[in-house]
């Protein structure tokens, strides 16, 4: 979908207010789809010469699955954006600055958001989805208290992989 920038083009550096609603697609993620309801962009934007910055929040439900029980799970999205797109002219059509670095780009007086839109989304995630703390698959995995990977190494000499050389070492100081 797209956003007309055009008042920021006759208004050069005036902050105008938009909102903004997009789709964006169901997302392959580690294994699991998931999809995306009401996203919403809100906030400002302004101009200045080939220069366009939007600023805001974007917000949208996530639709999932728990990790342990494998209901289906919503998670609220909320994340702040500030970016800056440049106008796409025959001089500067690569989506890369010289050093590499990704740049947003934009024709015209119209803005495609639906990739920032998508990317926000998806990079707000969380790793896994679950349903709370009552979950009782989760409820019955071993607690971080009784999880032996985060003992102290020192306390469980021959659990880590380099017991063998740690032994030769004790053993045989003068190596």
């Amino acid at each position: 979908m797209l956003l007309d920038v055009s008042r920021a083009m006759r208004q050069p550096g005036e902050p105008i207010p938009f909102e903004h609603r997009d789709e964006i697609p169901p997302q392959e993620i580690l294994g699991e789809t998931v999809t995306f309801d009401d996203v919403v962009l809100r906030g400002h934007f302004s101009g200045a010469e080939d220069n366009l910055r939007l600023w805001g929040t974007l917000t949208c439900t996530a639709h999932g699955h728990c990790a342990g029980c494998l209901k289906p799970v919503d998670y609220a999205v909320e994340v702040p954006f500030d970016e800056n797109f440049v106008r796409m002219t025959r001089f500067n059509q690569q989506e890369e600055t010289p050093d590499g670095e990704e740049r947003w780009m934009y024709e015209g007086s119209k803005v495609e958001l639906s990739h920032l839109s998508m990317t926000l989304a998806v990079l707000d995630l969380p790793i896994r989805f679950v349903c709370g703390d009552d979950c009782p698959a989760l409820a019955a995995l071993p607690s971080e208290e009784n999880y032996s990977a985060n003992a102290c190494q020192k306390d469980m000499p021959d659990q880590h992989p380099f017991s063998a050389l740690q032994q030769l070492l004790t053993k045989d100081q003068e190596v």
